[in-house]
């Protein structure tokens, strides 16, 4: 087990790595002047002098050095172009858990109600109540979560005025925003348990299991919900990840403080340092829920661990 889970933190270390190096290539590249916001109208000595605090008179390949440096021995992000003394560090800290709370409500709700829906509709194959499931399911995937957002906006909050329609702090602002960000989460994991389930529930263990006089109730909680939830293992883990990626456009309907509402404004103000930060910040949480979900599916089937130890 340690041994798989060194290898997997090498190729993490190595991932994140090309990633860090390809984002501040491609943020460095990308047009715009990032200080241009910043400086108006000033002399040109004084733009020098902005150009000179942030680095963006030194060549692309000196940047990325320095940058890297600061990252790898201190963990510093980055200095905010935009928002002079505020840092992508800053950012991270304050705002991480905003996030977190809106989309950790939000994956609860998602898999709770998700692997419920998919097991009803799995057990009760070919029944109405599994057509009407699937057709719902069909719909939630393919509209976009802000969709549902604008329409949620307009029912609960403009015409039967039961919820506020944006703003942070109380615990009815977490309503829509929630409701938002799950829909679409619980069809999927609806669509995976259904079908999982279905798949285990034709395996010869079950079928003995039944033959034997093992009721349909012991039947799913011994044997069905344990192995029909390794495909949902894995999907918890890059939607953790998500919630901080994940909610740009929520984050920004809903006037949430969150990651992703500044991330989002780092990228239309141009703040090429917080882009960079935000970004490597993003992909160390993915990389790391990738890891944590490479565990947890060893432990919940030895048989993929052992299979991966023998590559």
């Amino acid at each position: 087990m340690l041994k798989f889970i060194g290898k997997r933190l090498a190729y993490a270390i190595l991932t994140l790595f090309l990633i860090a190096t390809a984002t501040f290539f491609l943020v460095a590249g990308a047009p715009g002047d990032p200080i241009a916001a910043k400086v108006g109208q000033m002399p040109e000595q004084a733009q020098e002098i902005i150009e000179e605090k942030y680095g963006l008179d030194k060549p692309v390949l000196q940047r990325y050095v320095i940058y890297m440096k600061n990252l790898l021995t201190t963990g510093d992000f980055g200095e905010s172009i935009i928002y002079t003394g505020k840092s992508a560090n800053d950012v991270i800290k304050t705002n991480t858990w905003v996030s977190a709370k809106i989309g950790l409500l939000a994956i609860f709700f998602q898999v709770t109600i998700g692997v419920s829906l998919g097991l009803v509709a799995a057990l009760n194959r070919g029944k109405p109540v599994d057509h009407i499931i699937r057709v719902l399911v069909v719909l939630a995937i393919c509209v976009p979560s802000f969709v549902f957002a604008a329409v949620l906006q307009y029912f609960l909050a403009f015409k039967w005025k039961l919820v506020p329609v944006f703003g942070w702090g109380e615990l009815k602002h977490y309503i829509l925003p929630v409701a938002a960000y799950a829909i679409g989460g619980i069809a999927s994991y609806t669509k995976y348990m259904r079908n999982s389930t279905l798949s285990v529930i034709s395996e010869d263990y079950i079928v003995t299991a039944q033959a034997k006089g093992c009721t349909q109730k012991r039947t799913v909680r011994k044997h069905v919900l344990r192995n029909s939830m390794i495909p949902i293992v894995t999907m918890i883990g890059p939607a953790v990840a998500g919630i901080f990626a994940g909610s740009f456009i929520l984050e920004k309907m809903f006037a949430i403080p969150g990651l992703g509402f500044y991330y989002v404004k780092a990228v239309s103000d141009n703040d090429y340092t917080m882009v960079i930060g935000l970004t490597i910040f993003f992909a160390i949480l993915f990389v790391g829920a990738l890891i944590v979900v490479d565990i947890l599916y060893g432990i919940v089937d030895p048989r993929i661990r052992v299979a991966k130890g023998k590559k």
